[in-house]
């Protein structure tokens, strides 16, 4: 069991691609261990009947006025979505409860609609075959149109292809969000061949970054001690030890805060945490515009391939399409190296901290429009 079930909502419009919608619902339904980690459950903006491209008469479970807090939103492409995003209502709509959610899913020509909402800066997309020229069209210079995959895997955001491929990338959130077991064992249920083997990319790079689950926990202990005996040995550093570390410590680091982590084959390479609360040492120069990106490693394996960077550039878009113009963090101030590598990913200076036995440069950098 995952604890409190995640709210998963499934919107609808006329015009609607049944089995966009229908599909990626069965696969939370079935996955959801009968309705304890998953609710999932129908929006449109009205609560009016409407049917789908085939012909289906669909009912929603609930309007714009009522429909709860998603935790997952998906939406579905279809014909339909060709009008809907210009309907400024629809993508209004979508943008708040997107950036309410913890994670979106758009499935085919949904993804017209994401981009009329302005949540593919920055991103990676893929959307239907026959509409990828209508998606150019659609999005801003920064988003990478990628062709002749299933789906694309932003960490907040999935895009699908057309139609069955959003069974697949739903069945990749439920792996992401309840393991990989629960995943295979939903697509047999549903006697589904799941497409596990297409690529799973991220702008800048084909290097995936997601949100960070129990079962990394071990790798991300390795990888945090790995980090902690690097900077004592190279700068005499106890800011971050070892024995900090502990197994319980990283599971409560999971469970409480958004960790995110990226991989490259089966090694876990690199991972930081955003949170948006408080942090008692910026003091006066707190405020709540910004996300704190917080215990930032990298794999020293991976020293000098750009690991880092990605890590902040998608932090930067992760931070920004939650609303915030900033992104802030703070550095060892003693360790020289690491604050000129900041300083050259453009974060100014804002002031320090000193604790008892430590001290931490703050920093921070405009997130682009």
């Amino acid at each position: 069991m995952m604890g409190k079930a995640k709210q998963v909502a499934v919107l609808m419009y006329e015009g609607v691609d049944t089995l966009d919608l229908a599909g990626p619902f069965d696969v939370f339904a079935v996955a959801s261990n009968w309705g304890q980690d998953f609710y999932v459950y129908t929006a449109a903006l009205e609560k009016r009947e409407c049917r789908s491209i085939s012909g289906i008469t669909l009912v929603p479970s609930y309007s714009a006025e009522d429909c709860p807090r998603p935790d997952i939103l998906i939406v579905p492409g279809g014909w339909g979505a060709r009008t809907e995003m210009h309907n400024g209502a629809m993508t209004d709509w979508i943008r708040s409860l997107s950036k309410q959610a913890e994670l979106t899913i758009s499935v085919c020509t949904g993804a017209l609609l994401l981009a009329k909402a302005g949540l593919l800066d920055g991103l990676s997309a893929t959307t239907n075959s026959r509409a990828m020229n209508l998606l150019r069209e659609s999005v801003p210079a920064s988003t990478r149109i990628v062709e002749g995959v299933r789906y694309v895997d932003n960490g907040n955001i999935i895009l699908s292809a057309g139609v069955t491929a959003g069974i697949d990338a739903a069945l990749h959130a439920v792996a992401r969000l309840a393991g990989e077991e629960r995943a295979l064992d939903t697509a047999a249920k549903l006697e589904y061949l799941w497409n596990r083997e297409a690529p799973v990319l991220n702008a800048p790079s084909s290097r995936a970054i997601r949100r960070a689950t129990a079962e990394d926990a071990v790798k991300l202990r390795g990888l945090l001690e790995g980090a902690a005996r690097w900077i004592h040995s190279a700068h005499g550093l106890r800011q971050w030890r070892e024995e900090d570390f502990t197994q319980e410590t990283v599971d409560t680091f999971i469970g409480e805060q958004e960790v995110f982590v990226t991989e490259r084959g089966e090694e876990l390479v690199g991972c930081f945490s955003v949170h948006w609360s408080y942090e008692e040492i910026w003091g006066e120069r707190y405020h709540d515009d910004a996300g704190y990106v917080h215990r930032l490693a990298v794999s020293r394996r991976y020293k000098g391939e750009g690991v880092g960077q990605e890590l902040l550039e998608w932090a930067e878009g992760y931070i920004r399409s939650k609303g915030k113009r900033w992104l802030r963090l703070d550095c060892m101030a003693d360790n020289p190296g690491l604050n000129r590598y900041y300083q050259s990913q453009g974060f100014d200076l804002q002031g320090r901290f000193d604790g008892e036995g430590w001290s931490a440069n703050l920093y921070e950098r405009r997130i682009a429009d």
